[in-house]
């Protein structure tokens, strides 16, 4: 078990008090980049009728299996966002008098280093990783709404608040997934 000490602990919670009493009530988040476009892969040659007729129709059935299975695969890894990022970016930057903080308060979201917890840079590769077997989405979802069941190293249990599942809709925790696996 982690042992924290207890003027940490004073000490995170300060510091979200004292953000959560400053002057802006939405504290400005970084820039989002833009999702892009994977390039599909193009034939680098065209194959002519005499390698054609060559070929035998089991070897080309063995490709088109292993092409399938593998573009399964893919989509198995990069699932599809079913949120609003634009929508997450604004509920990840507000105010939320439940917790009377926002997540931003908390967390970097233009990069790595701790602020009271993890930053979010590249948080969607991450998330992909951490748990084998569970994709980013499920990972993140489940972070969210269960965050003691993914510590991050080096920080303590019960840190995040519990009780997002009871603060945000399903469809905003979607748009928090879509807005995190941006940056």
């Amino acid at each position: 078990m982690l042992k924290v000490s207890r003027s940490f602990l004073l000490f995170a919670a300060l510091i979200m008090v004292l953000a959560a009493c400053g002057g802006s009530s939405t504290p400005e988040a970084a820039p989002t980049k833009e999702p892009t476009a994977v390039p599909t892969e193009e034939p680098t040659a065209v194959p002519t009728e005499e390698s054609a007729m060559e070929a035998t129709e089991e070897p080309m059935m063995e490709a088109t299996d292993e092409a399938m299975m593998e573009a399964t695969e893919e989509a198995a890894v990069e699932e599809e966002v079913v949120g609003d990022p634009v929508k997450g970016q604004e509920l990840f930057s507000e105010f939320r008098s439940e917790v009377n903080f926002a997540c931003a308060t908390c967390h970097y979201t233009d990069k790595e280093d701790q602020l009271v917890g993890p930053g979010m840079l590249g948080l969607g590769e991450r998330a992909a990783t951490r748990v084998s077997g569970m994709t980013a989405t499920e990972y993140l979802r489940d972070s969210i709404l269960h965050p003691s069941n993914h510590i991050v190293e080096g920080f303590p249990d019960l840190l995040m608040p519990q009780t997002f599942g009871d603060i945000f809709t399903d469809d905003q925790i979607n748009d928090l997934i879509a807005y995190l696996k941006t940056l």
